[in-house]
């Protein structure tokens, strides 16, 4: 009898030691650039697993990282992940994606990308609606509607005829979007005038080059200008014209956001990780596109260069930042 206790007893022990000791999930994060989009969209990511019960420094480790817009040091970053044996890798844009992917290939560690504008231009995955080619590849797309924020620049005002645009070519998103820009220009009549930016540094002399040449100023989900955005933001004020970001977390640095939440988008990231961890293919999730985008309007910038929002336009507002307080719509 005694000795049937202590077989017992052993192995409850035993138990208790393997779950006490079960290693922590490790799961590298890393996102291009450091900007209030990316990192809402990184804590986003985290706090879906915190509320599924993955308490950090217990039974989930994680390793975080700013590539600060080189991409060279994406792939060190990417490349230490996997000589640290990472479970999952979070990718945050584009470049940091492409090169997870890239030190990934091949393995069975799952890469989940998030804010991502163009998986299948930007050759992440072969088709957005046939996930059988991914591998260990899938996340979720930002892809805005260039064509409805031209169209708003418009409705704001009759006097609206030409759009400045910062952008760094060298951004696989940011292209792509500037090429959508180009084509729905056309559509609705509208002239644009470029200026490129490789790195946040030259933000600033991009945007003072259209000062004086443009009605309006207009930046997509690029992260490198983001990342500069108050200098966007100083050139609007300048030649006192409205400025439209596509980057609701902007909106202090803008007159007028449109876009999604990307807290939201983390949040939905991280679930599909938590999908993948309950067994889930990475290669059986089709890309997932956000949807639900808003305008939120700043109407401190507005007065500041003497502009006046239509009246069609703060009805349809999900939000207005007026007084430094940002003032939500509550639907009745």
């Amino acid at each position: 009898m005694k000795r049937s206790i202590l077989v017992v007893m052993m192995g409850l022990l035993t138990c208790v030691a393997l779950v006490g000791f079960a290693a922590p999930l490790k799961i590298g994060i890393c996102k291009i650039v450091e900007h209030p989009a990316l990192d809402a969209a990184e804590q986003g990511t985290i706090d879906a697993l915190t509320a599924a019960g993955y308490v950090e420094g217990v039974d989930v480790e994680y390793i975080r990282s700013s590539a600060q817009g080189d991409v060279s040091v994406a792939m060190s970053i990417a490349q230490n992940f996997l000589s640290q044996d990472v479970d999952y890798v979070v990718a945050i844009a584009t470049d940091t994606a492409l090169a997870a992917a890239e030190v990934f290939r091949g393995t069975d560690t799952p890469v989940i990308y998030s804010a991502i504008t163009d998986p299948v231009g930007s050759g992440l995955v072969p088709d957005a609606t046939d996930p059988s080619g991914n591998e260990n590849i899938t996340g979720v797309s930002d892809m805005i509607n260039v064509a409805a924020d031209l169209e708003l620049l418009q409705q704001l005002s009759d006097d609206i005829d030409t759009i400045g645009i910062v952008y760094n070519p060298g951004e696989a998103n940011s292209d792509t979007l500037t090429n959508m820009a180009r084509d729905a220009a056309e559509d609705l009549g509208l002239s644009l005038v470029l200026a490129t930016a490789d790195t946040s540094a030259n933000v600033p002399i991009a945007a003072q080059s259209l000062v004086g040449r443009v009605d309006a100023l207009y930046v997509t989900t690029d992260n490198t200008v983001v990342s500069a955005i108050d200098s966007v933001l100083a050139a609007a004020q300048e030649g006192k014209i409205p400025f439209l970001v596509a980057d609701p977390t902007s909106i202090e640095s803008a007159t007028i956001a449109v876009g999604f939440d990307y807290y939201d988008l983390g949040v939905t990231t991280g679930e599909l990780l938590l999908r993948i961890h309950g067994g889930v293919l990475p290669n059986e999730i089709p890309v997932t596109f956000v949807s639900g985008a808003g305008i939120h309007l700043n109407l401190d910038e507005a007065m500041l260069i003497g502009f006046e929002f239509p009246v069609s336009v703060i009805e349809r507002a999900a939000s207005v930042l007026y007084g430094g307080v940002s003032f939500t719509r509550v639907e009745e």
